[in-house]
């Protein structure tokens, strides 16, 4: 269009020019506003039609589309573009609906992009974890402080101007998580209680850098080196990524059981790897979970066949902190469900469902949001998968170290008969 524009400008003169020059960026600034309504129509549609969560809060949705279209319409830049989605997707109050683009501005997911899980507990923000050599770990916070300021502000004012003055239990967590993630880059300063001593924290905040170490992390431990231990963290969907699990359980066989550690784990982002994970764990054709759509029937997911080791038999105990997430969560639930696991350490994410992707036609963004619910076996929602064996952080036993570890070497230990 510029090289057309030269051209004519050589020929009409400068008033002529530049009238079709006006029009000309007006017309492309109409076809931007288009590509853009039209991208923001197809991520309401889908999540309107798809969106597996709701039940009474689809007139909220609808409320979404009057407020943030006209937003998304006139954006001038991508990153209001970007902003206009996620100011929508935000009213879902759902942290596994998310954009695959996002800019300086876009608020720290939960709890991937985080470091601090808290919550509102007798009228107290008390931090429940907080997460191993973060920023705020760095910093000094720990498990059991009550946070008492944010950057020189009440902490329940600054809730409650973030969730609303009459928000649920729920959503007040949920603000204070938010609240305490800060910002991508500078500094948050925090006033905590600890005991009767208050003290005052700055928590540097900078841009993310990938997560150090290999995936897959294997060894033999305990006095008789008789335990296996398996570490997955952010396992990605590579096909070599199976041949190093199963290189690892084969080295791990013979032991009498195994600890697998799944805390800090965003599992693999595709569900086919996580059930060809499971499918070294269970038989196949063990039933793992339920899955149901809206307005659909409720599906049994099982092992697949096809893997052609025999799984790992002996017992198994998985270790979950806050930090895992996503499909590590299912995996999780999965090997508890067809493996006979045993969780040892605190509930998960408990991110809702398993994600569906929409591509949006002109930007190529991709939105991703649960279009099913995920069901333990029983039937109650795998987001309230507890651990058998629960580790309070803040209060941990078995002296200094990590307290999950420690009480997951103390599950293999033999019954101690009765007096």
């Amino acid at each position: 269009m510029r090289a057309r524009l030269a051209g004519l400008a050589s020929r009409l003169s400068c008033a002529a020019f530049f009238a079709i020059a006006a029009h000309a960026v007006a017309a492309e600034s109409h076809a931007g506003a288009s590509g853009r309504a039209a991208d923001f129509d197809a991520m309401w549609r889908a999540i309107d039609t798809r969106y597996a969560y709701f039940a009474q809060g689809d007139a909220v949705w609808k409320r979404a589309r009057a407020t943030w279209r006209p937003r998304a319409a006139g954006a001038r830049t991508r990153r209001e573009f970007v902003a206009a989605l996620e100011g929508a997707l935000a009213t879902l109050a759902d942290d596994h609906a998310s954009l695959s683009q996002r800019t300086p501005e876009s608020a720290r997911r939960i709890p991937a992009e985080t470091d601090i899980w808290a919550r509102w507990k007798d009228r107290a923000a008390m931090v429940e974890a907080v997460r191993t050599y973060s920023d705020a770990d760095v910093a000094g916070l720990k498990p059991g402080d009550i946070v008492v300021r944010v950057d020189g502000e009440d902490v329940a004012d600054a809730v409650r101007s973030l969730a609303g003055k009459d928000a649920a239990p729920q959503a007040r967590d949920r603000a204070l998580r938010e609240l305490l993630a800060g910002p991508r880059i500078g500094t948050l300063h925090l006033a905590v209680r600890e005991g009767s001593r208050l003290r005052s924290l700055s928590i540097a905040r900078a841009a993310g850098s990938p997560p150090n170490g290999p995936p897959i992390l294997a060894r033999r431990m305990g006095e008789a080196r008789d335990l296996g231990y398996l570490r997955l963290k952010d396992a990605a969907d590579d096909p070599a990524l199976l041949s190093q699990l199963d290189a690892a359980i084969t080295m791990l066989r013979g032991t009498r059981g195994m600890i697998v550690d799944l805390r800090e784990s965003a599992g693999a982002s595709m569900r086919a790897t996580t059930v060809a994970i499971l499918a070294r764990f269970a038989a196949a054709g063990t039933p793992w979970q339920l899955r149901e759509a809206r307005g659909g029937p409720r599906t049994v997911d099982t092992i697949p066949a096809g893997h052609r080791s025999p799984p790992y038999d002996a017992p198994l105990v998985v270790l979950m902190d806050r930090w895992t997430q996503g499909e590590a969560e299912a995996l999780a639930a999965g090997l508890r469900e067809a493996a006979h696991a045993r969780i040892v350490g605190t509930p998960g994410a408990g991110l809702r469902g398993d994600l569906v992707s929409v591509v949006l036609p002109n930007s190529r963004i991709a939105v991703r949001f649960p279009g099913e619910r995920a069901l333990l076996l029983d039937g109650n929602p795998r987001e309230s998968l507890q651990p058998d064996i629960p580790v309070d952080l803040a209060a941990p036993s078995g002296g200094p170290g990590d307290p999950i570890l420690y009480q997951a070497l103390k599950a293999f230990e033999p019954a101690k008969p009765a007096r």
